[in-house]
């Protein structure tokens, strides 16, 4: 009489392959959509009081003073301009590689406002492309979501003429020739489209 031993434990790999098989995938799968890109951002070259500001500040976005319920959004303002203003040029221009449509903004809006700045068309240029995240502003119990170029030509620089006009006293000039501004304005128009 002969025993089928040896036929069994190929039947039961036959078996567990495709189970496992299968559980692997699963796991791999319910990982990897946890999986956040600001992860495996590169820090190097920037300060650690900057990064630990800027994780502070990535998910608050951005308020026009009053925030939900009446609260004074005043701290989360201050956040962002020590960083605009504290940060170095290198380290501004890091924050527009972060996965974050805030701390995007936050990089563009500070070196739009370095006098010393002389890439501003180029910058402006690379938010109308940048669509991947949004900045989400509030003021009051109001909030719109809008693309980073949105926010920085109608909401910081002022200059979309398709927008309601600003009081003149609200209005600053960070250094672009009106010739500039109309270029910003019919590739921004160009882009919505």
């Amino acid at each position: 009489m002969m025993k089928r031993r040896n036929h069994n434990k190929r039947n039961r790999f036959s078996i567990l392959f495709p189970i496992l098989t299968i559980l692997g995938i699963g796991i791999v799968v319910v990982l990897s959509s946890f999986y956040e890109k600001s992860w495996s951002h590169n820090w190097n070259n920037v300060s650690k009081s900057i990064k630990d500001s800027v994780l502070v500040a990535k998910n608050t976005g951005y308020t026009g003073g009053v925030g939900p319920n009446g609260r004074s959004m005043e701290k989360f303002a201050k956040t962002r301009l020590w960083i605009m203003n504290n940060a170095s040029e290198n380290e501004l221009l890091n924050l527009i590689k972060y996965p974050n449509g805030t701390v995007k903004a936050i990089g563009y809006e500070g070196l739009l406002r370095r006098s010393d700045y002389s890439k501003k068309l180029d910058l402006i240029s690379k938010s109308i492309n940048d669509k991947e995240y949004k900045v989400y502003y509030s003021a009051g119990c109001e909030e719109i979501e809008l693309e980073i170029s949105q926010y920085l030509i109608q909401w910081f620089l002022k200059i979309d003429n398709q927008m309601p006009p600003f009081r003149p006293e609200l209005i600053v000039d960070y250094g672009l020739s009106e010739s500039e501004k109309e270029k910003i304005l019919t590739e921004f128009h160009n882009g919505k489209k």
